[in-house]
């Protein structure tokens, strides 16, 4: 008796197996390009996989042409406090985590930042503008700070990649703030 309830439960387990993984492939096979059988402007089908189960990257990465968030130091043009990649040989190859933890530090010191100003235009010439601003008092509580002292934190957009050819510069700063970041 118990082989058959057994037996019973296998078989609900592979047919339920069966149903998502089919629905999953005929998913994929809608959310891809067009392609002989199945048009991008075709309505049903495709409509209702790409809308109930998209299979599009941007549900695990951030936009790489959104707003990015950039920590320079006093000095020069700036030296960039972000210690990223993490395959950077100051990183020793990605042994060493410490960047990791920088993101969570950031946003904390991002939340707290009131005194932003519009600069449209590269980082060394919005941080001279900076420089002459007074700096806000900023607490970094991270067990690990890696910013600390005179620093600006700034918002960044990326050079789309069809335009890179055509200006000297990766970056473009849209805001920027003068911080005095105080660490433990």
């Amino acid at each position: 008796m118990s082989m058959s309830v057994a037996r019973r439960q296998l078989l609900v387990f592979s047919a339920a197996c069966l149903v998502i993984f089919s629905y999953l492939l005929v998913s994929l096979f809608y959310t891809l390009p067009s392609n002989a059988l199945s048009s991008r402007h075709s309505k049903g089908a495709r409509q209702y996989f790409n809308t109930v189960t998209p299979q599009v990257w941007a549900f695990f990465t951030k936009n790489p042409e959104g707003i990015q968030i950039g920590f320079y130091g006093r000095g020069g043009q700036g030296k960039n406090l972000l210690r990223t990649p993490q395959g950077n040989p100051s990183n020793l190859f990605g042994l060493d985590r410490t960047q990791r933890a920088q993101g969570p530090e950031i946003a904390y010191l991002e939340a707290g930042v009131t005194n932003w100003s519009e600069c449209s235009g590269t980082v060394e010439r919005c941080l001279a503008r900076a420089a002459a601003m007074p700096a806000a008092k900023a607490e970094n509580r991270s067990p690990v700070p890696t910013i600390c002292g005179d620093s600006f934190i700034t918002q960044e957009t990326v050079v789309p990649w069809s335009y890179r050819d055509l200006v000297t510069y990766d970056r473009r700063v849209t805001k920027i703030a003068h911080l005095d970041v105080s660490c433990p």
